[in-house]
């Protein structure tokens, strides 16, 4: 007896092994095409989602410098120094963010520095015994510097350049600036510009009090040393780090990040992974790039709200990061048609052109991805745990089977053995009206269950011996009942497969195509109430004891 149960047991887990296998075959999912936009990496994206908001600025400063007699250097001509920063759009409305020292014409850390300095190299220049460092401090102290009216501050004029076009484009309307408030570097070293404009691409600046160390981050702007050496364009560069530490500087909280950075990327924006600004470029240390400062973003948020600006995305921005979605996550149609809504009314957007480009290839190349539908709202035709509707039911079907089956053969078994065998089986609960199987075959109707009895059905009492069914001439009378399962209810329901506009019964039609399993034609009689139950039926419809 044991040993026929172990036996018994044994072929029963190998068969729920088997549907499990193919259970989890089926629930495997294809990982994105090799060199599909799928694939980008989360740095190449959020470069991507920030760079159509990031400003390339300029500013011309003139101004005259006088000696403690009141004499003017250069002649008494005007001296003019131009300077080239980053900034990004904050919103939408034309204002834009950078660095307190890239508009700074008041204060000894700004421009100032840099009128003395330049009169200070011409003098050592033409009497080489004089220190430079000792002329400049000695000028710092003692020398003016005025704007076009004496004693007046230094002349400036800021311009942006926006509509940037990408690669090696140059393309870009440069617009005049104003200056709307800063604070130099002793006191957080933010900016706030403002141009004439309605759709200025922004980006989101992060809300947080304190950026986590060991953040990756992305620090983007222009550096003017690489201008220097390479062809002239509008495209910025973007270096990748991670924040190191957080430091003071005159005590003023700034982040140390491993982001290389360089003159002309000051002002820009360093974002995090999900593209919101956390900082804006601020200092380096010079000839070492393993140490680079940028200031909090809380700086920022603080100025913004002093002018009453408020930092938003305008309405161009939404399309534009939708689009990009689209593009990253394979629906390149979605992508191409959402860039050519944002192109109707921004016919100049740079990037918008560009991906636009790029996924009309990626769908030559890859074609679009498929979309699976939420797991716990399946739908006609959708993916049931990762497996197609008929896979899913055919294991589910599968399972019961080898269930029922394993049931079925204990009680044979035991009843060989010549034992009164007792078959527990669980209550089951009543069937709700979202219950049955009409999930099952797109379609298709569930059986209609009648309600049980308040007596309990199945019982720990053994089943009322059932009356075997009469046979018919030339069929053996075993084979006329069979225990039916809700497959083959649900199976017997639905329309026969068509091919070629002919019905198919009994076999397969074409892959996919459904099989139609036939239930038992004769008439029973319920064991319980004897009262006749209709062929292939599971519940007896006066009583609902379940026909075996």
């Amino acid at each position: 007896m044991t040993g026929t149960f172990a036996r018994a047991a044994a072929a029963l887990a190998a068969a729920a092994t088997v549907t499990l296998a193919a259970a989890g075959t089926a629930s495997a999912q294809e990982s994105p095409p090799a060199g599909s936009p799928q694939q980008a990496s989360a740095t190449e994206k959020a470069a991507a989602e920030v760079r159509p908001a990031i400003v390339y600025l300029t500013s011309t400063y003139t101004a005259y410098v006088g000696d403690t007699d009141g004499l003017y250097f250069n002649q008494g001509q005007p001296i003019t120094l131009t300077g080239t920063c980053t900034g990004f759009g904050v919103n939408p409305n034309g204002y834009i963010a950078t660095a307190g020292h890239c508009v700074d014409t008041t204060t000894p850390e700004g421009i100032r520095r840099d009128f003395v300095t330049t009169v200070a190299q011409d003098l050592v220049s033409r009497d080489p015994s004089l220190p430079l460092d000792d002329v400049i401090e000695y000028g710092m102290a003692n020398w003016s510097v005025e704007g076009q009216a004496k004693g007046s501050p230094v002349d400036v004029q800021y311009a942006a350049v926006i509509g940037s076009g990408t690669g090696s484009s140059t393309d870009g309307t440069s617009v005049p600036a104003r200056l709307v408030d800063f604070r130099p570097n002793s006191q957080g070293d933010v900016a706030l510009l403002k141009i004439e404009s309605t759709d200025l691409p922004s980006v989101d600046v992060d809300k947080g009090t304190s950026a986590a160390i060991g953040t990756p981050v992305l620090s983007i702007g222009y550096p003017a040393s690489a201008d220097a050496v390479t062809d002239v364009t509008l495209e910025p560069s973007n270096k990748d780090g991670q924040v190191s530490t957080t430091r003071t500087i005159g005590s003023v909280p700034f982040y140390e990040t491993s982001a290389s950075l360089s003159p002309g990327m000051s002002g820009g924006p360093t974002v995090d992974l999900e593209g919101d600004v956390i900082g804006i470029n601020s200092a380096y240390v010079q000839g070492d790039q393993a140490f680079n400062f940028i200031a909090p973003a809380t700086g920022l948020t603080e100025l913004m709200s002093r002018n009453g600006v408020q930092n938003q995305l305008g309405p161009n921005d939404t399309l534009y990061r939708e689009a990009l979605n689209d593009y990253y996550t394979g629906h390149y149609s979605d992508a191409i048609a959402a860039f050519d809504r944002l192109l109707l009314v921004d016919p100049d957007h740079a990037q918008a052109k560009q991906f636009k480009t790029e996924a009309a290839k990626a769908k030559e190349r890859f074609g679009d991805a498929v979309t699976a539908a939420p797991a716990d709202q399946p739908q006609s035709g959708d993916e049931i745990l990762g497996m197609t509707p008929w896979v899913f039911w055919t294991v589910v079907g599968g399972g019961a089977a080898v269930i029922v089956g394993g049931i079925a053969l204990l009680l044979v078994l035991r009843r060989r053995k010549g034992g009164a065998a007792q078959v527990v089986t669980p209550a089951l609960p009543a069937p709700r009206p979202t219950d049955g199987y009409a999930a099952w075959t797109p379609g298709a109707q569930g059986p209609n269950l009648p309600q049980r009895p308040a007596a309990p059905v199945w019982g720990p009492q053994p089943m009322p011996a059932r009356p075997a069914a009469p046979s018919t001439s030339g069929v053996d009378s075993e084979a006329q009942t069979r225990i039916v399962t809700p497959a083959d209810i649900v199976a017997a329901q639905r329309p026969a497969p068509t091919v070629n506009g002919s019905s198919v019964t009994g076999t397969a039609a074409e892959e996919g195509a459904t099989t139609v399993v036939s239930v038992p034609t004769t008439s029973i009689e319920c064991g319980t109430c004897g009262t006749t139950v209709a062929p292939g039926a599971v519940f007896c419809s006066t009583c609902g004891t379940r026909q075996a």
